[in-house]
């Protein structure tokens, strides 16, 4: 028993290690001065833009889609991961909760992430609050959400049915 208990506190840390290091990520990257992000960004995607169009030359519209094609698929990647990371963290933290309890403050707890991360923006420095952005953060957290619930549901069926077959063949 007391082995189980260790395990499970280890694998408890772990999860909240994980999924707040990726919150601080997200938040660190989303909170920076808009300049400097530009700055950041700028050689990597113009290397990416020359090589998705070989040798013509790059022209500011093709740099400015490439840069918002990579900016939104990776804030889509990153929301999409904290959304199933977060979703995993709490489900097993909050095991023994009721099924409604979990649910809603895990929702709670990632479209507050989701949010907060792009409308604190309004307090940096040359960035802005886009609604566009937040709900692309919303959708891919509620990807994400809706994936491991999907997979706990689908595998709390095949155990009930394992187990009620495994009933059956007992004589």
């Amino acid at each position: 028993w007391g082995m189980e208990k260790r395990k499970r506190q280890i694998l408890l840390f772990s999860l909240w290690f994980v999924f707040l290091s990726m919150v601080a990520g997200i938040t660190f990257l989303s909170l920076q001065n808009g300049e400097e992000t530009k700055m950041l960004g700028n050689r990597m995607i113009m290397e990416f833009a020359k090589a998705g169009h070989g040798q013509e030359e790059v022209t500011q519209t093709l740099l400015d889609s490439v840069t918002y094609v990579i900016r939104q698929g990776g804030r889509a990647l990153a929301f999409l991961m904290i959304g199933i990371v977060g979703t995993v963290t709490m489900y097993v933290t909050c095991q023994k909760c009721n099924w409604l309890i979990r649910t809603g403050l895990t929702v709670l707890m990632l479209a507050s992430i989701a949010y907060l991360t792009e409308k604190l923006k309004i307090y940096i420095p040359s960035r802005h609050y886009s609604f566009e952005e937040m709900m692309i953060s919303m959708m891919a957290t509620a990807v994400g959400f809706a994936c491991v619930s999907v997979i706990i549901f689908l595998g709390k069926i095949l155990k009930t049915a394992s187990q009620a077959k495994a009933a059956d063949s007992c004589p």
